[in-house]
């Protein structure tokens, strides 16, 4: 049986050369990676988590937390 693993994912727009891209962002690792749309850029992000447990096995009980992540926009 294959493990389950989830993980909270920030996202945000940015402009990188001139052209709106979607960057997700993975509270617990620290890891992010971008797409042309949200979507892919969940992709990507789920590529390079899965590529990154496969090298670094123990970074795994980062994600067991369940812990609800709160995100919000702060003004200085």
């Amino acid at each position: 049986m294959e493990r389950e693993i989830s993980f909270s994912a920030v996202l945000h727009e940015e402009e990188l050369d001139g052209k709106t891209v979607f960057v997700a962002y993975c509270v617990e690792l620290g890891v992010s990676d971008f797409g042309d749309s949200i979507d892919e850029s969940l992709s990507n992000l789920k590529k390079g988590i899965s590529l990154l447990l496969e090298e670094t096995p123990g970074k795994e009980t980062l994600l067991r937390k369940k812990e609800p992540v709160l995100v919000t926009r702060v003004v200085l």
